[in-house]
């Protein structure tokens, strides 16, 4: 297995230095940034500052909104940070959903289904140009010529690229083009003002395996699945925290209970839960929450999950 942790409060230098060192002395495997226009770590400059600072941690975005930036300025950064970072970089691309910060930024918020071309076009520009091949594209969206190696100096090893979502184009995008494909379990309305769990149950997750599975074809057993866990709280009575946690996200205690993309319980519970879901639907990367509002951060209790499941 593999952990990793989203984290996106901006910390000054030796803070953030620190901080990087505690995550990859705890055993997680990734430190990753999202991608929001609002008062938090840039995730390509987190990144990096993470990457220098430490020696075995991989960094990572989880997930670039591909719509806030060109897919050839996206390709450059992300060569620059494996180059200093000797390799320890992975790319993760999305499509974006958060509306309020589209018009925040005068940014056309154009429907689910423009959104997601514009990623299927821009994931393969990124993906040629990192690997250093020519890049010659005349597409509804973007429109890049380039004879390999001379818009980007390609990097010294393969960047792996994450595709993370919940719709089934982005999944078949995955499928068809990442090196690992990332499960949310949840969907968020056209403005994103509701989060609707619509693959949040064991069969949510499996369908959404079944629609990498399908559009992947041969490669399927090179794609690495991760899943992240929305929340994690460590108790001796899984039923009350359920209960507790249900109220917060307007779903079924019981529900709750069986999801693969909750972790209730003692951290025996936990290690025990989440090797019972690798058997079940192939999934060896896991990622968990720094504290958000609201909701402290997993890392103490996955920390120590890592350390039983590692013994």
């Amino acid at each position: 297995m593999r952990f990793g942790i989203a984290t996106a409060l901006p910390r000054p230098s030796a803070q953030m230095r620190d901080f990087a060192r505690s995550v990859e002395a705890a055993g997680f495997d990734v430190m990753s940034f999202p991608d929001h226009l609002v008062p938090l770590a840039a995730p390509i400059a987190g990144a990096t500052a993470a990457g220098v600072a430490t020696e075995r941690l991989t960094v990572g975005t989880l997930v670039l909104n591909n719509d806030f930036r060109h897919p050839v300025d996206t390709a450059r950064e992300c060569a620059t940070i494996t180059t200093v970072t000797d390799g320890r970089f992975e790319l993760g691309l999305g499509a974006g959903h958060m509306k309020s910060e589209y018009d925040a930024a005068g940014i056309p918020f154009e429907r689910g289904g423009v959104r997601v071309s514009r990623l299927v076009e821009s994931a393969h520009i990124i993906r040629g140009l990192l690997d250093g091949e020519a890049v010659h594209v005349d597409g509804a969206h973007y429109r890049v010529h380039a004879e390999a190696g001379s818009l980007i100096a390609p990097p010294p090893s393969h960047v792996p690229m994450l595709i993370g979502g919940n719709g089934t184009r982005v999944l078949q995008l995955a499928g068809q083009l990442a090196d690992i494909a990332g499960f949310a379990g949840i969907t968020h309305n056209r403005d994103a003002t509701q989060v609707r769990l619509t693959h949040f149950d064991p069969q949510g997750l499996e369908d959404r395996i079944a629609v990498v599975r399908d559009a992947a074809g041969d490669r399927f057993d090179q794609i690495e699945l991760n899943a992240l866990i929305q929340a994690v709280v460590c108790t001796a009575d899984r039923a009350a925290a359920a209960a507790e946690l249900a109220a917060t996200l307007d779903a079924d205690a019981d529900a709750l209970l069986d999801s693969p993309f909750i972790l209730l319980g003692t951290h025996e519970q936990m290690a025990e839960m989440l090797a019972e879901r690798q058997r079940r639907f192939g999934i060896s990367y896991w990622t968990v929450f720094d504290e958000i509002p609201g909701r402290p951060s997993a890392m103490p209790d996955i920390a120590r999950v890592i350390a039983l499941l590692r013994r």
